[in-house]
């Protein structure tokens, strides 16, 4: 994106996040690239903070929701998510909260069910890799070898 030479850093910022909320490094990021100095974009960031239109706690809700909602990532792809959007690193304990091991085993299983029909014909490490991949817990993939057993 090329710098508009009229806007300045609060109405470049006012214009990014018109199109979609962004957490406050990734606004920081995209200012810089625009070559505002950290001066600029620190005044932009606290006017935007006092203007309510940049609220990192917010949109870090909004994200988890959406990303339990749809029912298809593990713990560590959600904490994975969330720390590229900017928000630090988010601990299991903490995330646990919001989405305890039974609604991760659920999820697990409907995914499963969904990209392998024949749930428990199939190779146990390709299901396990296909659920490590997508961020599940090793205790989520452990029970489900637990299970696999008991069909096999």
């Amino acid at each position: 994106m090329k710098k508009n030479i009229q806007a300045g850093p609060l109405a470049t910022a006012v214009r990014l996040l018109s199109r979609r909320d962004h957490s406050e490094q990734q606004l920081r990021e995209k200012l810089r690239r625009n070559e505002f100095t950290a001066e600029q974009i620190d005044e932009a960031i606290v006017e935007l903070k006092r203007r309510g239109y940049l609220d990192d706690a917010r949109l870090k809700q909004h994200v988890l929701e959406n990303l339990l909602g749809e029912k298809r990532h593990g713990l560590r792809s959600i904490q994975e998510k969330l720390r590229q959007l900017g928000f630090g690193q988010i601990s299991s304990s903490e995330l646990r909260q919001y989405y305890p091991e039974e609604a991760e085993w659920e999820a697990a299983i409907r995914l499963l069910e969904k990209r392998f029909p024949a749930l428990y014909s199939e190779d146990f490490s390709r299901l396990a890799r296909f659920l490590a991949n997508r961020g599940f817990s090793t205790e989520i993939v452990s029970k489900l070898a637990r299970e696999c057993r008991k069909y096999q």
